[in-house]
């Protein structure tokens, strides 16, 4: 008997390119995959009743409207919400203080945005499914 798992991603970043493109690129990728993309943080937490098993935010988040919470705020705001929520923040940051903050803030990974960004985002989500029917 197959467990029913819970697929639902969220993607939240400003880009909305960006957003598309690592949305387009995981549906062709993970089956079953369910994606809901935000532009701010604020909408993602609005949304948190759906439950994801995973978010990708991104680190800057605030470029069409100044007064949004960055990445880091957000991250530190669904640690509130659910300590356990699996958070991947990627960054066009190379900075491995920002690195280092996000870490120690629960982020799940740190991913530069990069060419190699898009294969690591899909292994890190294929181990967080596999995680999430080994009980």
């Amino acid at each position: 008997m197959e467990a029913s798992e819970n697929k639902l991603v969220f993607i939240v970043d400003d880009d909305t390119l960006y957003a598309k493109a690592v949305s387009a690129y995981l549906l062709k990728e993970i089956p079953d995959l369910q994606l809901k993309t935000f532009t701010t943080g604020e909408a993602c937490l609005h949304s948190l009743y759906l439950n994801p098993v995973a978010i990708i935010l991104d680190y800057y988040l605030n470029s069409e409207f100044e007064f949004a919470w960055n990445g880091l705020q957000m991250l530190k705001k669904l640690r509130e919400a659910d300590p356990s929520l699996n958070v991947i923040i990627i960054s066009s940051q190379h900075d491995m203080e920002v690195a280092l903050n996000c870490m120690r803030e629960g982020a799940t990974e740190y991913i530069i945005k990069n060419e190699s960004a898009l294969p690591a985002i899909k292994k890190l989500m294929e181990g967080i499914f596999d995680d999430a029917i080994e009980y």
